[in-house]
């Protein structure tokens, strides 16, 4: 059931940094066919505003599923109902719906203060999903905003954006969205030609052996599972 977004326009929210987020996975066989009915109703419906950017799940267990990503909005303009949605509802009935194996949506929020270099485009990403044990959420983003603050200090060549679920529950999640500029090969170890302990030394300098300890002891203990995938944009199917 997850889906995230890889990309454009998180800095841009001007106030919002809600993303409502929605896994469309075609039954088998019919993803060519999905595509062409998405793309007739895109042009029907989000061409002018209301507009949607649409990623691929490009690995793991939804490999093929589709991600269509709405936003940024707030809690605000949620209250508010386009003219055009009963419409939509029922175009979205007949127009590609009998083509969907599921349809999964959940509601993101974007933070700033612990994204690094977040406006930075990307079309591949790689998508970390991290679930927190109830309560110890605040302990997670602590020691990720001491993360953000060295990155920053050391100009970093890489990018990233955090995006925390809401309506979570007792399952906090963590979304952590690495930006592949330059592709795949950003992740070869040597690509930004950095010593091996690169990240461990320099916290260390910072911070302390005493809080490398704590922070080793931290991550092995705070999540209740982490998963992997990768997300390419699909401009062919986005708005413009």
């Amino acid at each position: 059931m997850w889906l995230f977004i890889a990309a454009a326009g998180f800095v841009n929210g001007q106030g919002r940094t809600l993303y409502r987020v929605n896994t469309l996975t075609p039954k088998p066989g019919m993803q060519t066919a999905f595509e062409e009915s998405w793309k007739t109703h895109l042009a029907k419906f989000h061409s002018q505003s209301d507009k949607r950017e649409v990623y691929e799940m490009m690995s793991g267990p939804e490999f093929g599923s589709f991600v269509v990503v709405e936003g940024p909005v707030s809690y605000a303009s949620m209250d508010t109902t386009l003219s055009t949605a009963k419409d939509h509802r029922l175009d979205l009935e007949k127009t590609f719906s009998p083509e969907l194996q599921s349809n999964n949506n959940m509601l993101v929020r974007w933070v700033d203060t612990l994204s690094y270099k977040g406006d930075v485009h990307a079309d591949l990403s790689l998508i970390n999903i991290i679930v927190i044990k109830d309560g110890k959420l605040s302990d997670y983003m602590a020691e990720a905003r001491k993360t953000i603050l060295l990155y920053t200090k050391l100009n970093a060549p890489f990018s990233f954006n955090t995006l925390v679920r809401q309506q979570a529950g007792s399952s906090p999640t963590i979304v952590l969205i690495r930006n592949l500029k330059d592709g795949y090969k950003e992740l070869d170890q040597d690509y930004f030609h950095l010593p091996m302990d690169w990240f461990k030394t320099n916290y260390i300098k910072e911070y302390g052996q005493a809080a490398w300890d704590n922070r080793l002891k931290l991550m092995e203990d705070i999540s209740v599972s982490r998963t992997q995938h990768f997300e390419r944009f699909r401009s062919d199917l986005s708005s413009k």
